[in-house]
Parts: structure tokens; C-alpha cells; sequence
């Protein structure tokens, strides 16, 4: 099936409870909730940010946190579409902000932004609880499935902190362009994605690199584990999205269908869907 509505690249794609699917576009500033049966739109939500970069939905859906160029991390009520907060804290972000994630129970959500940091949140206060600094401008950021560690990526190297304490614990580098995504897997496995067109998945308890996926004829912009953490789906700037088994880091099929660079993906929760936005909305 074939969603179209927003008027700029799809940049943040998530499924929602039962029939829904979220997607944000770029540009245009919204995000839209559709239904998987029909493939209507079921309504649209402006987020009064001028770009969106990234959405995430709390666990159950009953929130969405959204990010963009205005420096703001806002949450919202999804059933009704409302504005519940913006995190602010005692210091708030003061550049675009580029990618969030909840943590295992939602009570916690993941801010990264090209300030710098990353900051955790305590969802329901609204309080800042850490500042984790970086040496550039933070692109991505994922939570482990346990809650017990947060990756992030900042250049090429991947970062993983304990979420309890705000220590890193490793430096994963590998890749030699900068990374573009991160996803974790089951147990203590990471995906990240690169600009130097590869994936690679880590042992985060070792730190060790554990497969490089190589296939992509260009950079790799999003990755994520399939529920059950066996595949890996990866998309990127050759407009195709790759399915690899996690074991193995063997290729077994590509997608295609997008005319533009694929920008977001994700699966549904039984695995049985797996959505991807781009750059040809």
C-alpha cells in the first residue's frame, strides 16, 4: 500500500496501536495518522514547527514526542492530537533538534540535537534528568529493549551510555563516515547506519563489531530490527530498502518501489509489515 498526502520527503515513519500508522514529512511540518486497512488518512497534525525531523510514539501510543528546526521537543496526546507539553527543563536545546526515542516503560524519552547533547526526560514532570555532551552535532539516538543503555552518534563512532548513571560505557568506531541511525535488537545487539554506505551491527556489552552489511550503492539513512531481532531492514540514498538476516549479515531480498532516497523505516509489531518513508513523499 501506498500513502500519499504530506508535501515534502517523509523523513519519520512509526506504527501506532491497532490499524494506524504515523508519518512525518519534512517540510511540511505535520505529521499524519493513516489507516493500514483502508489507506485513508485519518487525520493530520501540525506541529507548528516549520521542519520536522523525527517522531517517536510511547510505548502503548497514547504519546508522540516530535522534533524539528525549532529547537523543541513537544509532546503530545495522539487520541486527541493535543499539546501536552513542551520539555524545556532547566536547560533546554538550542539548535534543531534531530531525533528522539522513548525508553522501555515511556516514562523516560531520548532528545539529540545538533547543540551538542543529548538529554533524557522524565515524560511525565517535564524534568531534564541528564545532559549527555557530545563533540559535534548528534544525529541519532536509540534506546537498548532492557532500558539499560541509550547509543547515540554524533560522528563516526557510536557512543552507548547507561542510562541510569549518564556514564558511557563504550566507543564502537568502525565506520568512516558519519553515522545516520541507530536501532536495537534483541538482547545487546545494535544497527547503525552510515554515510560510507554501510550497516553494522555491535555487541554493546563487549563493544565488539559483530557483522558489516555491504550492498548499498550509496549512503544508508535508516535501520531497524524486525520485532523478533532475526532481520535487519536497512534504506538509503539508492532508493531501496534491504532485508538481512542478523545472524549471518547475509542479504535476502531488496524492495523497491521509491523514487527518491529512502529516509525512515519501521515494523509493525508482529513483524508482518514493515514501513518506509522518502523523499518522494
Amino acid at each position: 500500500r501506498v500513502f500519499r498526502g504530506h508535501t515534502d520527503s517523509v523523513v519519520s515513519v512509526v506504527f501506532g496501536e491497532g490499524d494506524e500508522l504515523a508519518s512525518a514529512g519534512n517540510f511540511d511540518g505535520t505529521v499524519r495518522f493513516w489507516s493500514l486497512e483502508s489507506g485513508e488518512a485519518l487525520r493530520t497534525l501540525h506541529t507548528g514547527a516549520m521542519v520536522v525531523l523525527d517522531i517517536a510514539l510511547s510505548p502503548g501510543g497514547a504519546r508522540m514526542a516530535s522534533a524539528g528546526f525549532d529547537s523543541a521537543v513537544k509532546l503530545w496526546y495522539v487520541p486527541t492530537g493535543t499539546l501536552e507539553q513542551r520539555l524545556l527543563g532547566s536547560s533546554p536545546h538550542t539548535e534543531t533538534v534531530t531525533a528522539v526515542a522513548f525508553g522501555r516503560n515511556g516514562t523516560i524519552l531520548a532528545s539529540a540535537s545538533y547543540d551538542r547533547t543529548v538529554k533524557m526526560w522524565h515524560v511525565e514532570s517535564g524534568k531534564l534528568l541528564k545532559t549527555l555532551k557530545h563533540a559535534g552535532g548528534v544525529k541519532a539516538v536509540a534506546f537498548s529493549a532492557d532500558g539499560r543503555y541509550l547509543a547515540s552518534a554524533d560522528d563516526a563512532a557510536v557512543k552507548v551510555w547507561d542510562v541510569r548513571t549518564g556514564k558511557r560505557e563504550r566507543l564502537m568506531r568502525g565506520h568512516t563516515f558519519d553515522v545516520t541511525a541507530l536501532a536495537f535488537g534483541a538482547g545487546s545487539v545494535l544497527a547503525s547506519a552510515s554515510e560510507d554506505d554501510t550497516v553494522r551491527t555491535w555487541d554493546v556489552e563487549s563493544g565488539k563489531e559483530l557483522r558489516v552489511l555491504k550492498g548499498h550503492l550509496g549512503m544508508v539513512t535508516a535501520v531497524a530490527f524486525s520485532p523478533d531481532g532475526s532481520a535487519i531492514a536497512s534504506g538509503g540514498y539508492d532508493r531501496t530498502v534491504r532485508l538481512w538476516d542478523t545472524d549471518t549479515g547475509s542479504h535476502f531480498h531488496t524492495l523497491l518501489g521509491h523514487s527518491d532516497d529512502v529516509l525512515s523505516l519501521a515494523f509493525s509489531a508482529d513483524g508482518a509489515l514493515l514501513a518506509s518513508g522518502s523523499g518522494d513523499r
